[in-house]
């Protein structure tokens, strides 16, 4: 099924759905409508999504962030520190500083025109977020980032392997990854149990989420951080992508 284009005056009833129990402000709601905004303006010169993401902005990328609100919540890990890998223009890790203020959060994104705008965007929102300039591989062998984190968080950084070797090494232990998935999380997580084991970190959860709000196939599969990282990993930037762990 398809749907038109999820409009503003449609957007608090959408994001109440998807995350129930602490409705967004009107502040908040304010501070999301400006962040679309100055997404779009950016964009013009900067080309951080297609055209086709941007046109369905609110439901594609704001609601779907909106959807780990109550895993976090869930967890008791709202007041902790989290990691948007791979952040791109923001998603999750912005929406979610917006959402749920008393998260300590860190954008991280290996573009640098994306961090540009992300630490602009930030400051005209007021919002105490960190945000990153690295590579992923580079990051997490430093001893300020590494397994210093409550949560991380992605959405586009490729195969469920190479999502595993750049995000578990973040997490504390006793943390989780939150990975938004597509429709064939299961079998993602089924067949690379071994990988996330070899990491550190064991699947205890997939959820498929907001499919009242026409997210079609979305799912999120939580791992959580039982036992310290190898410190070879991850490996040297650009070989979890060419060669993922198997």
């Amino acid at each position: 099924m398809s749907y038109a284009p999820l409009e503003w005056d449609d957007f608090a009833d959408a994001a109440a759905t998807v995350s129930p129990g602490t409705p967004l402000s009107l502040t908040q709601l304010e501070n999301i409508r400006r962040m679309v905004e100055k997404l779009n303006s950016y964009n013009a010169s900067a080309s951080l999504m297609s055209d086709a993401a941007l046109a369905d902005v609110l439901r594609g990328h704001v609601l779907d962030s909106l959807t780990l609100l109550p895993l976090i919540r869930r967890a008791n890990l709202h007041e902790g520190r989290l990691v948007d890998v791979g952040t791109g223009g923001g998603f999750p890790g912005l929406v979610l500083a917006i959402a749920e203020p008393a998260l300590r959060v860190t954008l991280m994104d290996a573009t640098r025109k994306k961090t540009a705008y992300l630490e602009r965007a930030c400051e005209e929102l007021g919002l105490d977020v960190d945000v990153l300039h690295a590579r992923a591989e580079d990051a997490a062998h430093d001893p300020a980032l590494r397994e210093s984190f409550d949560i991380a968080v992605c959405r586009a950084l490729g195969p469920w392997p190479v999502v595993l070797e750049l995000t578990l090494p973040f997490c504390t232990t006793g943390g989780v990854l939150l990975g938004q998935r597509g429709y064939d999380a299961s079998s993602e997580a089924v067949a690379h149990a071994e990988t996330a084991a070899l990491l550190g970190g064991r699947v205890v959860g997939i959820e498929q989420v907001g499919v009242e709000t026409g997210l079609e196939n979305r799912h999120v599969i939580t791992v959580e951080k039982v036992e310290s990282t190898p410190p070879r990993y991850p490996r040297k930037a650009g070989i979890p992508a060419k060669r993922p762990l198997i």
